[in-house]
């Protein structure tokens, strides 16, 4: 097992594979260390009790022309197994079923009937729309924000249009402002869906989320959306294997310990310090890199000039000495931060009901209270797709579920720690019951649930949180965390660095990490 690399990415998330190709592609020797067995992070499989379940997203969207996972596919020649949804998701809020059309004037026509507001209604979403469309291209552009110096600003500049500043400027207004101006801050149950809309997308509600990202967030099913054939791991699973083709290499069970910026005063000393040195970050008398220790037993040890990071901030800044900055900042947004409760359940389908259950597969289930122990008021629910052989077989259907919890850092294992996850199973086996005539308890073939305990072990985050910061900490956009730390040799991708959560977003976030580490070196 080679311990000398020219690029190291730590964590295989979807950010991190991004960026793995990017400097594979321009020749980079580059190695994906992965704490778990599987790759993709909050967005992977995993095989249990002989059936697989979701580990975390099961959306997906951001495939249309101009948007991150198009110039994904296209500059590395990549085809995912993708099976597209006629229809994005229903919504089950107080006895009503509204459909989240992805036909724009047919959404708006469901929000007129399901919530009136006439032209107030069409107003409001007409500028989602907008505003979501401009913030796509935006952040397509302005790869050097938010600004580390002058020269970022300029390089900006170069790229700025009229409408940007008109676009910024809704950065700097709360959802719930539009509302108000609208007059439409005293409909409950158009608040409450817009409020439970935005916790799966900005983890905040509309009182707390800037209506630039919120604008993105809640137009989302808007666009084409997918299921990934064979479950969401087959994303970096085609990664990956591209990346091998580049002569990239992805180690398993390698989780992280310790992260160390090292020279060597001579180079001279060693026959691998003119390869460690390269990239700009060396003079002629010394040479810097980075050395990656993991709790791997037989491989820990790995260097390389250049290091990605797709761990969460909190995580990165407990590993190394060498990012006091960010350390400092970290330190600022602890509070507020989701973890989630999710189900995995299998669940056999008659023949009678197959066209039912296969109508959509996403939905989002309002709940008449909120869940016990931090739990959210509502839970998002998604079926495997009839036509997945891996998931879909034999009559059987893969459902996924997932809710937000308070305060993930309460959850631990202790004598209550099994009552509080039955109590939890128990009231979510009851909501599907009670919305869906097809979910018949006599049919289960097995269930499991995972907690923020849970989310920790697996994926190593801290506390399990998930989900990334929540906007409400981006009413002022520079406060945002850049995919650039204060070393130049050491990149930062994933949902808690701009541009933030979702798919589309990371993998936005690792492209354009690489390309400003490219600008920087000609500059």
């Amino acid at each position: 097992m080679e311990k000398e690399w020219d690029v190291i990415v730590l964590g295989s998330g979807l950010g991190g594979l991004s960026a793995a190709l990017a400097f594979a592609k321009k020749g980079k020797r580059v190695l994906v260390l992965e704490k778990s067995i599987s790759p993709g992070g909050c967005a992977s499989s995993f095989w249990k009790k002989g059936f697989l379940f979701e580990s975390g997203a099961t959306t997906l969207v951001g495939f249309e022309k101009g948007l991150p996972l198009d110039r994904l596919t296209k500059e590395f020649g990549l085809k995912f197994p993708l099976i597209p949804l006629e229809k994005p998701m229903f919504v089950h809020m107080n006895g009503s079923e509204i459909e989240r059309f992805k036909d724009r004037n047919l959404w708006i026509k469901e929000s007129l009937r399901v919530f009136g507001g006439g032209l107030r209604m069409k107003i409001f979403w007409k500028l989602c729309f907008f505003v979501a469309d401009q913030l796509w291209n935006l952040s397509a552009r302005y790869k050097w924000f938010p600004f580390r110096n002058i020269g970022d600003v300029w390089k900006t500049l170069l790229v700025f249009r009229p409408s940007d500043l008109l676009i910024f400027l809704f950065s700097f207004v709360s959802v719930r402002f539009v509302l108000v101006c609208l007059c439409f801050s005293q409909n409950k149950n158009w608040n409450q869906f817009l409020d439970e809309q935005l916790l799966i997308t900005n983890q905040t509600i509309s009182r707390n989320a800037p209506f630039l990202m919120a604008a993105a967030g809640l137009t989302y099913p808007n666009l084409q959306n997918y299921i990934v054939s064979g479950g969401m791991v087959e994303l970096s699973n085609t990664m990956i294997q591209r990346l091998k083709e580049w002569d990239g290499e992805f180690f398993t069970k390698q989780e992280v310990k310790k992260i160390t910026k090292k020279s060597y005063v001579n180079q001279n000393e060693s026959a691998n310090s003119q390869a460690i040195g390269g990239d700009g970050f060396h003079d002629s008398t010394q040479s810097f890199y980075w050395e990656v220790t993991t709790k791997n037993r037989d491989h820990s040890v790995f260097r390389a000039p250049i290091l990605v990071s797709n761990l969460p901030i909190w995580n990165l800044a407990e590993l190394t000495d060498n990012l006091p900055r960010l350390n400092e900042k970290t330190k600022i947004m602890e509070k507020g931060i989701w973890g989630a409760f999710t189900m995995g359940i299998a669940i056999k389908i008659n023949e009678k009901n197959e066209s039912s259950v296969s109508e959509c597969l996403h939905h989002q289930i309002h709940l008449e209270r909120a869940l016990p122990y931090g739990g959210g008021t509502s839970v998002f629910v998604s079926l495997s797709h009839p036509k997945d052989p891996s998931r879909s077989k034999d009559q059987i259907r893969i459902l996924s579920l997932s809710t937000h919890i308070h305060n993930p850092e309460l959850w631990v294992r202790n004598k209550d720690y099994p009552k509080k996850k039955q109590e939890i199973e128990s009231i979510l086996l009851s909501e599907l019951e009670k919305r869906f005539p097809w979910f018949l308890r006599e049919n289960l073939q097995f269930y499991h649930s995972a907690t923020p305990v849970t989310w920790q072990t697996w994926t190593g985050r801290k506390w399990g949180r998930v989900g990334g910061i929540p906007t409400s900490y981006f009413f002022n956009p520079f406060r945002m965390f850049s995919n650039r730390s204060e070393d130049p040799s050491l990149l930062l991708t994933g949902d808690t660095v701009y541009p933030g959560q979702g798919i589309p977003a990371v993998v936005l976030g690792g492209l354009n990490a690489v390309d400003q580490f490219y600008t920087r070196k000609r500059g």
